[in-house]
């Protein structure tokens, strides 16, 4: 018996092309692969994509807990657990080692304007919504950087810490984790009602524009304009 064929899921992707290919197109995203991008704005980025994924853990913590049976719950906490630890342990261990930060100096750092209203978005839907709008709520971070790191494989890179970067996200690990998660939101709009798949297609396309604003905010440099404690 083949296979059904997603729709929702392709929906969402489809959707969303527009954001897909501004991303591809990025300074930071091209610098990665002709090796024009500055070591320290990568070093900067990954400090608070280390930021972001304490707090990221924490929505897909809330989204499990409104899976409509146990089977949709543990298949995204552990497709997640794999996801998140591909990256953490080929690429945020490796590099902040690498470079000499510690977990503990992590927490020294202030998340960027961009990261604290991206995981708050987050969070919030997490908690607010029903399940498959808090799955397509998280669904982009996972998705996007499935489909940049397949696209930059092709392009290589000149540098060995970019090339590391690229590889783990393309990496087969990392895919299989990648395709649970998007099937189990195309289960899920199964029986979903009218409004909350146009919902879960609005907050699909908010977050995939936060994963572009993560990388833009990164590449401007951009800090808080006044202290954040007075």
């Amino acid at each position: 018996m083949p296979e059904p064929v997603p729709v929702f899921t392709a929906q969402l992707w489809r959707g969303n092309a527009d954001v897909y290919a501004a991303i591809l197109e990025h300074p930071f995203l091209t610098g990665l692969t002709d090796g024009t991008l500055k070591m320290e704005t990568f070093r900067e980025y990954i400090v608070q994509d280390a930021l972001y994924l304490g707090r990221f853990a924490r929505a897909v913590s809330l989204v499990g807990a409104k899976a409509p049976d146990d089977d949709s719950a543990l298949t995204l906490i552990s497709a997640s657990k794999d996801a998140l630890s591909v990256e953490r342990a080929s690429l945020h261990d490796f590099l902040l080692a690498e470079w000499g930060i510690s977990p503990a100096d992590i927490s020294n750092y202030s998340m960027s304007p961009i990261n604290r209203a991206y995981t708050d978005f987050l969070i919030a839907t997490a908690y607010e919504k029903p399940f498959l709008t808090g799955l397509s709520a998280i669904l982009p971070c996972f998705w996007v950087y499935l489909e940049v790191g397949k696209e930059l494989v092709k392009r290589g890179s000149t540098v060995e810490t970019y090339r590391r970067w690229i590889e783990t996200y393309s990496s087969p690990g990392y895919e299989e984790a990648v395709r649970k998660i998007i099937a189990l939101a195309e289960k899920a709009s199964e029986t979903a009602s009218v409004a909350e798949l146009d919902d879960s297609r609005l907050v699909f396309r908010l977050s995939a524009i936060y994963e572009y604003l993560f990388w833009d905010s990164i590449s401007r440099g951009e800090r808080w304009p006044l202290p954040l404690r007075s």
